[in-house]
């Protein structure tokens, strides 16, 4: 079992969660918007914390392990399938639409972004956006950027711990201040902002929008929330062949122990355990190790239990 060292985001928007209720070792960052728990992207790659790899990155690891061992995807593209992250909003995130795989690769030079969103923790009255009310065209979109009544034809969805969200590229949406969100993507850093509230950077000058390219890629329909919304679970079908190892899906999946539990999980090439309460052990196979609140664990193959009082996420593809 790997365990993995986080890369830290810092963007306008982020605040103090990740280390106050992840217990993340931020060090002297003033804000933190999201802790990169699983990546091989260029734009931040895990750090592996134990064992012959230790100090290397996740992306040294496969290349002397094989990449083949993630799965095909993988072995052909020299990355993993997703990237899982910590997403802190003290204040709301832009309103957004991701791209899908033709046009990101196209426009990009990137995969597009489909995600899941596992709701960790929510300040009373917490939200998120998620598609459009009823079908709109683009033309009334692109008017409704000019004049600043975007958010009148959003669905705006209160949430609570413990929910979770499938976000299809092309569906536009943003997280609401006060959420503390699981994501897990496509590995992919394409994101085009169609609204922020009218932000300034650090400098002064707007954030910078994409309004041209979202319009290209939004799905105009009304979105029906009861389709993306589930409570404990969650499972992104492939979007790529071979993209989400031998069952074609990348499945999400809460266990709360409190004593032993045994771990039921789909086969998969790799699992990832991040604990977000408590401490315990974690076992697969012969091996075993503690873990505590805030750590994150890579398994080839399957985990098969965990002991403590503890609630850990568990991804597998």
């Amino acid at each position: 079992m790997i365990k993995l060292k986080s890369v830290y985001q810092e963007y306008i928007w982020g605040g103090s969660k990740i280390h106050e209720l992840l217990h993340k070792d931020t060090g002297t960052l003033p804000r933190v918007a999201e802790s990169w728990e699983v990546s091989t992207h260029p734009a931040g790659k895990s750090i592996v914390e134990n064992g012959a790899f230790r100090g290397k990155t996740l992306n040294e690891y496969f290349d002397q392990i094989g990449w083949g061992t993630a799965g095909r995807y993988a072995a052909r593209n020299h990355q993993l399938p997703i990237l899982i992250k910590y997403i802190d909003a003290k204040e709301n995130l832009s309103i957004q639409v991701h791209p899908n795989d033709k046009y990101a690769r196209k426009h990009e030079g990137d995969n597009g972004k489909n995600e899941m969103w596992f709701v960790l923790a929510a300040d009373e009255g917490a939200f998120i956006y998620l598609g459009f009310s009823r079908d709109v065209t683009k033309e009334e979109i692109k008017r409704r950027i000019a004049d600043n009544t975007l958010e009148e034809v959003l669905n705006r969805v209160e949430v609570k711990p413990n929910e979770a969200f499938y976000i299809p590229a092309g569906t536009v949406h943003a997280i609401g201040a006060g959420c503390l969100i699981c994501e897990v993507q496509q590995t992919s850093n394409v994101t085009y902002r169609i609204y922020d509230y009218g932000r300034t950077d650090e400098n002064g000058n707007p954030r910078e929008l994409h309004v041209k390219k979202a319009l290209d890629v939004l799905d105009y329909r009304r979105t029906e929330i009861a389709d993306l919304k589930r409570r404990d679970t969650m499972s992104m079908e492939r979007y790529i062949d071979g993209m989400f190892g031998r069952n074609g899906k990348c499945t999400l999946l809460k266990y709360e122990a409190e004593g032993d539990l045994t771990i039921l999980l789909p086969v998969s090439h790799l699992t990832f355990a991040l604990v977000i309460d408590g401490s315990g052990k974690l076992y697969a196979g012969d091996s075993e190790e503690a873990f505590e609140r805030g750590d994150t664990w890579m398994i080839h193959g399957r985990a098969t239990r965990v002991s403590g009082k503890c609630k850990v996420l568990f991804v597998a593809i």
